[in-house]
Order: structure tokens, then sequence, then C-alpha cells
């Protein structure tokens, strides 16, 4: 019987969450309720679980629900993992040998930037390693992934997120952020200078699919012991290449 009953309420989870998802907009609970057909105490419950979880979202202004930044992030990973396959280790190694710098292939995470692959050439003692994580607003890949989000997302991780302070560097205040978000965008690449750790300076180019969407980042990193951020940024032409290459795998025609 408690298996029955739990089963009830994931299924019933799901049904809400699918009606959340096929939405457009966002709904209110009385809607909620109309749609799945449950009755209002139960919507009740299942919404104040959801919100828990991270997987609703609630706007306080209107009181109307939407998908929350969990749910989002799972459907991210999910797409990312079946084609991140196309990017191949050759291609690290021969921008490596090109450009004499340490390369790195990121995903989005929960808000974080997510190694995958790495070539290091260039040794340093706090060198990403694959499966490592780093905060968004302090890196390179991280700025183009913010650069790539919806206005609901982007608003949403800076509502949420502290801008934790690393280095001098390392941009705290939501503007400046957003200025190099912007600047970003109009680059085509993004850049790092000296904002998580003080003595690494990177840039990173999007790998995007046929609908523009970023599936990754491909960084150019280095200590700046061997190069400063003015002469990493030129083996922009060589990064943005490569990323157009494997970019041409998942479709994109740009």
């Amino acid at each position: 019987m408690a298996r029955e009953v739990q089963s009830s309420i994931i299924e019933k989870l799901v049904v809400v969450l699918d009606v959340l998802a096929r939405t457009p907009g966002k709904l209110s609970q009385s809607e909620i309720v109309t749609a799945t057909g449950f009755n209002k105490s139960s919507i009740h419950r299942i919404l104040s679980i959801l919100l828990g979880q991270g997987l609703v979202r609630l706007d306080e202004r209107d009181k109307t629900y939407s998908v929350g930044p969990k749910l989002v992030s799972w459907a991210r990973s999910a797409w990312q993992k079946t084609d991140l396959a196309q990017i191949e280790d050759q291609d690290l190694i021969d921008l490596s040998n090109a450009t004499g710098m340490n390369v790195a292939i990121s995903v989005l995470s929960d808000y974080t930037v997510t190694f995958i692959r790495t070539r290091i050439i260039n040794p340093y003692k706090l060198a990403v390693k694959v499966g490592g994580q780093s905060d968004l607003h302090c890196t390179a890949a991280g700025k183009l992934f913010l650069g790539f989000m919806s206005k609901f997302e982007l608003d949403t991780y800076l509502d949420t997120t502290e801008l934790e302070k690393y280095t001098e560097t390392t941009l705290t205040d939501q503007k400046s952020l957003l200025n190099d978000i912007e600047l970003a965008r109009e680059l085509g690449y993004a850049k790092g200078n000296r904002e998580e750790f003080w003595q690494v300076v990177g840039i990173a180019a999007p790998i995007v699919d046929y609908d523009n969407r970023i599936m990754a980042a491909l960084s150019l990193w280095t200590p700046t012991r061997f190069a400063s951020m003015s002469t990493l940024e030129q083996d922009v032409p060589a990064m943005l290449e490569t990323a157009a290459k494997i970019s041409a795998r998942f479709g994109s025609m740009a």
C-alpha cells in the first residue's frame, strides 16, 4: 500500500512538471489544478516539494509557477551528453601544438563549469582536471555559458548566486559581470583575466549546434609566467577556427 501511495505521488509530480515544461509561459496554482485535474490540496503539496528541490520556480510578484533551474540544468546535461563524443582528443592535441597553450573542454552543469577534456603542456599546481569544476563568474568558459543563457536563466543565476571574490580582479558586482558577458557576445569569445587564480589567464570560444545552442566551451589557458593575456589573445584565431570545426560536427553552419 505504501508503495502505491509513493508511486501515485511520483506520477503526480511528473504530470505537474510535464504541464509546466510544455506551457510557453507561467501558470498560477489554479491553472495547474485545471490542467492536471488534481485537487487543490494535492497541487499545493506537490508544488511545495518541487519548489524545495529547485525543480519549480515561483514568481512572487504574480504567484505563478514555471520550471526551475535544476530541471533546466538536467535537460541541458542530458542533451549535451548525447553528442559530446563529437569532440575528439585530437582536436585538443592539434590546438595545443599550434598555440603552445593548455586546452580544455567544459560543459555547464548546475551553474558550474565542469571540465570533461584537458590537454596540459604548461604545468600549474592548480591545473584543471577532468571532472573538476569552477564558478561561472570568474572563468572565460563560465562567462560564455552565462552569455548563452535566456534572460530567465541569467536572472535566476544572478538572484541565487553569490559572486565570490577569488583574486583582486574577480568580478563580484553584477554590472561588471554583465558588461563582460556582453563583451564576450560581441567578440565571439570570453576572457578570464586572473579572476579565479592570480597566476592564470584564459580565453574561451563556444562550441555550438545547428540551432546556435552552446554545447561546450573550448578554452585556452596558461600560467602568466608563460604568457600574458595580450599574448594569449594572439591565439584567438586558432581557437575560433577549432571551435568552428567542432561546431560543424554538431550541424552549425556558421
